[in-house]
């Protein structure tokens, strides 16, 4: 019998092949899941009030071991510590979730290396590169990239999804001018990144802010940015009130409607 060697420069780029398909196949399937989808309307469920404060259980993921180069040269690594989490976003977060009476409690904080598969190079390059289409749109194929990143043992698990467990991601950067997603098509395993280029339009990427005057509104602060797409996770829409709106799309600021509170406590309800 003959004996045949194997390649392995073939090998690697057929896994590279197959791990591309597989992505491009999961990008088209949730390609409507951008950071301007529509959640469901409310469910009514009894024993719903108006008073109660509903405790909501929040995991903080830190994603470390990744360095992200922008195309403007920026070096972007991980720097958010537990402190600040502890310390200065989490009360953030609440302080603007009081108007709800949602308080939201630590989980737990994992200090998380991101999983680096073969392709992992051009995963975070893809990443790092990716655009606000001709209608505002962020790119959703990223999004595959990005929860191909985090560890399957730190996300939630089948039975976990839809109960009192919630997600956040700090990763680097998640695409230009892009800010947070929550990810609807990947079990609301929310992203934010904590280096940004909206509030400059796409220049060079600078640390965001942990926190903002809320009076004096800037450029936004990375507490609000996950304050916004948890409300996305309560199944908040964009754009439901005129000004000052925590989950404006086209405005910015803190403030939440009636509607918007009573619909965010329904889901919180919902899911304790």
């Amino acid at each position: 019998m003959k004996n045949f060697k194997i390649d392995n420069a073939v090998v690697n780029r057929a896994r590279s092949f197959n791990f591309y398909l597989t992505l491009i196949l999961i990008s088209l399937f949730f390609l409507g899941c951008s950071e301007s989808s529509d959640p469901v309307d409310p469910v009514y469920i009894d024993g719903y009030d108006s008073e109660t404060e509903y405790k909501l259980n929040l995991r903080v993921h830190i994603m470390t071991d990744i360095t992200m180069s922008h195309t403007s040269g920026v070096s972007m690594g991980s720097w958010v510590t537990t402190d600040d989490v502890n310390q200065t976003i989490i009360p953030e977060v609440n302080a603007i979730y009081k108007q709800a009476k949602i308080q939201w409690l630590v989980e737990s904080i994992v200090e998380e290396d991101v999983v680096k598969h073969g392709t992992y190079e051009e995963s975070i390059a893809f990443i790092a590169s990716t655009e606000r289409d001709s209608n505002g749109n962020s790119d959703p194929a990223r999004l595959p990239h990005l929860y191909n990143l985090m560890q399957p043992e730190h996300r939630s698990t089948s039975s976990e999804l839809g109960t009192n467990l919630y997600h956040i991601y700090l990763f680097p950067f998640i695409g230009n001018t892009s800010q947070g997603n929550a990810m609807s098509g990947f079990g609301y395993h929310s992203v934010v990144g904590t280096w940004t280029n909206k509030h400059n339009r796409g220049g060079d990427p600078e640390k965001t802010l942990l926190i903002e005057d809320h009076v004096n509104f800037d450029r936004g602060s990375l507490s609000r940015t996950i304050a916004h797409e948890i409300g996305h996770v309560l199944q908040l829409r964009h754009n439901q009130c005129d000004f000052d709106c925590l989950m404006g799309g086209d405005s910015d600021g803190y403030y939440m409607t009636a509607d918007q509170v009573k619909t965010a406590r329904l889901e919180a309800l919902r899911r304790l």
